[in-house]
């Protein structure tokens, strides 16, 4: 029951010890091509090894055919078996009892030979039957009928509606040959209601004529319903002299399950001939093999090539889904309409008989009734944490298990058929890590099924970071045709040949993974994405004059300043959105200057004035660009009002809220220990996020008795609680899953791209959500500790300059500012 090939190999290696095994084998793959017919045939075998030899008709035909079989490859100790009857060597298809006979031995047996003849009364071999069925010996055969020409004439007096040339097509469809049609004469002729609406009580070529014909459009034609249910249904099966739908036919078959003992349809059979039902036959572990493709002992499907697949591997052929219009494995893939495993189930809808919801079928109620996904799911005590939750799985006890004790309990894992590991697997027998792997290299080696040296360096860098941010990234359809363009580059791979490409999202994160791992330069990314977007931005300007203007002012303005900044530390997104935002404001005022009959070099205070009390946006962000145009003298001097300042009224309104989220961040434990470090920073010290997020490693210095945390000029002592949680931070600092991320970093705050620190944008919303503003929370700190320390002394510890810390004490109300910038500017020279 288990090795059924191994029996009957062993069995005929005995009968014939010059047969190899791959000869057996082919043989046995021929005659035997299901797993049923093996079982047959090895217990034929094992209950008596001698009916290769001996020529005896006992057993399955299965054994003749393996003889044959076997026999054509010039092994003669095997022998043909011999006909019960007769003796002969022959086709032996018929059984006379245990034994086996020919099909002429058979007839005699069955009566089925010479009968009498219905004109003479003779006894002869019957030569052909009367209209009525009656046997008619040779010498009063009557002559054949034109099947076909009566068929069509007894259809045209039913007045379908067809012509006759399409009457004969659909006869000629259905009923290729002579006896089919005259038969089908007879049918017709001695119950012409077959056609309407009693074709169940007709043989089965009935039906497909109906079929057939109502196809064409026929008229006067009823498509016959189940004749015990009365559904209209495939009527495929044969019940009390009728023909009947599937359900009908299987609940006459009913019998209690021998594993289950619920009444069900008979599946198949155990080694002792008692029923099973399907459900039990699918979990009975005689019916299991090891899959071929991932080595799980499942039930298992035979491929194309003839290899045991489970399930899980069992993928059908990829083809463009006719619905979603993508290339996946989809069913019915060599037809014009494939369809792929989602779009087939989304197009499974129907009202849930519980919820009465129109969604997508899940299940079927005891008596069909569709269920949808929530409504057929269990809802049991986990035994593992004991909530209430969908029953995922259950554990070596039988013990109900939820989607995430499964995942950590050892029954779910299992050995890796690619390293050997022992884990959770991902699928067809991997793990993780295997199956990253597998996929990214199936992608970049292509047809050539084999990845080129220039791209070794690629795939060491994706695959260096976690193997489930990999699956993830590989699983997007743009992901995927991203590295299918990688791999037919023909030229180096550069920063250039990425900004080329889209999607943007997956061209950053592959980005920073290959930067991260040296196959890519370093660049500062926001520096980058500006002189990407000014090009654009200058030529789409109508205008020749003020093209030149705008490219002067973005050019020598803002890109050379972006540029020096960007030598000595890395742009924020602050200062990439100024800007560009000074560009667009500068493009709106020309724009607006042509449309209102002037431009830049006549434009007068008088136009600005109107320019600033209008609607369009960011009006005051012309400041730098006239200051510059005055300079240059593309304008006169005209005035615009000063953006407002970081410091002033945007503070805490109260002093309490401020030290309260402050020791909730030092005290909660609950908070990640990144966010409740940033905040202390930003709340206590007055950092701003973009500083915060760009500290390393590097900046702290833990002698073991006090740390130490380089802000500016000077280090500052960290006092506790705040420097054990930093601390803390350097040993559990971690990124968020990044592809081709690596822990070689030096990043307290550390991204989701690899190599990077979390943006400032995301650091600021996960502190808004703890209730911080960082604007404000950095201004309060800022005042208060400008009110107590020295402009010089808040200079070199929080690492502002020293003209915005005298500006932060006179804020205060500091008394002396001015001596402290000078006592700053001494120790300086």
């Amino acid at each position: 029951m288990t090795e059924p090939r191994s029996v009957i190999a062993e069995a005929v290696a005995a009968a014939d010890p010059g047969i190899p095994e791959p000869a057996i084998a082919l043989a046995v793959d021929r005659v035997a091509d299901t797993r049923a017919k093996q079982r047959r045939l090895a217990q034929a075998l094992a209950a008596d090894p001698a009916l290769l030899a001996s020529g005896r008709p006992e057993g399955p035909r299965l054994i003749e055919l393996l003889v044959r079989e076997l026999l054509l490859h010039g092994q003669n100790r095997l022998v043909l078996p011999r006909c019960a009857g007769c003796g002969k060597q022959g086709v032996l298809n018929r059984v006379d009892g245990t034994r086996r006979i020919c099909s002429t031995c058979g007839n005699k047996a069955t009566g089925s030979g010479p009968q009498p003849c219905a004109v003479c009364g003779q006894r002869r071999q019957v030569a052909g039957r009367d209209r009525e069925g009656r046997p008619l010996c040779g010498r009063h055969r009557q002559e054949p009928v034109d099947g076909h020409a009566e068929v069509r004439r007894l259809l045209g007096r039913a007045c379908t509606g067809l012509s006759d040339d399409e009457l004969a097509a659909v006869v000629t469809e259905v009923l290729p040959l002579p006896a089919q049609q005259q038969a089908m004469a007879r049918d017709l002729t001695n119950r012409p209601d077959l056609l309407t609406g009693q074709g169940a009580h007709g043989s089965p070529r009935v039906i497909a004529l109906i079929a057939a014909l109502v196809a064409r459009g026929a008229t006067n034609i009823t498509v016959p319903a189940c004749p015990i249910c009365q559904r209209v249904a495939p009527l495929n099966y044969a019940r009390d002299n009728a023909r009947c739908c599937r359900r009908c036919y299987d609940q006459a078959r009913l019998q209690p399950c021998s594993s289950c003992k619920i009444p069900s349809p008979v599946t198949t059979r155990t080694a002792d001939g008692e029923p099973l039902c399907a459900p039990c036959m699918r979990r009975d572990p005689v019916n299991h093999e090891p899959c071929t493709q991932c080595g799980r002992v499942a039930l298992t499907h035979r491929d194309a090539a003839g290899r045991a697949v489970c399930g899980r591997c069992q993928r059908p052929p990829t083809a463009i889904c006719s619905v979603c219009q993508v290339r996946k494995p989809c069913h019915y893939a060599d037809t014009n309409a494939p369809r792929c495993a989602t779009c087939t189930r989304r197009s499974n809808r129907a009202p849930c008989s519980n919820c009465g919801i129109h969604r997508v079928i899940n299940a079927r109620g005891s008596e069909g009734d569709p269920l949808c996904a929530p409504c057929s799911r269990r809802h049991e005590v986990c035994s593992a944490c004991g909530t209430l939750r969908y029953a995922y799985a259950r554990s070596a006890d039988g013990e109900n298990l939820c989607k995430v004790c499964y995942a950590k309990d050892p029954i779910s894992f299992r050995h890796c058929t690619g390293c050997g590991s022992l884990e959770r697997l991902h699928h067809h027998g991997l793990c993780p890590a295997c199956a990253a792997r597998r996929q990214l290299r199936a992608l970049l080696a292509g047809p050539a099924d084999q990845v080129h040296p220039r791209h070794e360096p690629i795939a060491a860098a994706l695959t260096a970071g976690p193997p489930s941010s990999l699956l993830l990234w590989l699983k997007r359809p743009g992901s995927r045709e991203l590295v299918v363009r990688l791999r037919d580059l023909t030229e180096p791979l550069t920063h250039a040949t990425l900004d080329a490409m889209q999607p943007p999202k997956a061209i950053n994160h592959l980005r920073a993974a290959l930067t991260a791992h040296g196959v890519l330069p370093g660049r500062d990314e926001h520096l980058a994405a500006f002189e990407r977007w000014l090009p654009g931005a200058v030529a789409a300007i109508g205008d020749h004059d003020d093209r030149v203007v705008i490219k002067s002012f973005a050019t020598w303005f803002h890109l050379n300043k972006l540029r020096r900044r960007a030598r000595r530390w890395p742009l924020t997104h602050g200062q990439y959105q100024t800007a560009k935002g000074d560009i667009q404001a500068a493009i709106r005022l020309l724009a607006w200057l042509r449309e209102h009959g002037t431009t830049l070099s006549a434009c007068t205070q008088a136009d600005i004035d109107l320019w600033l009390t209008s609607k369009t946006g960011g009006r005051i962000l012309v400041r730098n660009f006239l200051i510059w145009s005055a300079n240059r003298g593309h304008s006169r001097p005209l005035s615009v009002p000063e953006r407002k300042g970081t410091r002033g009224p945007d503070t805490f309104p109260d002093a309490e809220l401020r030290w309260s989220i402050s020791k909730r961040l030092l005290h909660d434990t609950s908070l990640a220990t990144g966010d409740r470090v940033a905040g202390c920073l930003v709340l206590l010290y007055g950092q701003p996020v973009s500083r915060i997020t760009h500290l390393t490693t590097n900046h702290v210095l833990d002698t073991g008795d006090a740390l130490h945390l380089h802000l500016g000029a000077k280090p500052l002592e960290i006092p506790a609680p705040l420097a054990d949680l930093i601390r803390q931070l350097v040993r559990t600092r971690r990124g968020y899953g990044a592809l081709g991320h690596t822990d070689e970093h030096s990043w307290l705050f550390p991204g989701v791209r690899a190599g990077r620190p979390i943006s400032a944008q995301r650091q600021a919303a996960r502190l808004y959500q703890l209730g911080i503003k960082t604007r404000a929370g950095r201004s309060t700190a800022l005042l208060d500790l400008a009110a107590e320390l020295p402009a010089s002394v808040l200079s070199d510890l929080l690492g502002i300059s020293i003209r915005t810390a005298t500006g932060w004490s006179e804020e205060a109300g500091n008394t002396r500012p001015g001596y402290a910038a000078e006592v700053s500017r001494r120790a300086k020279r």
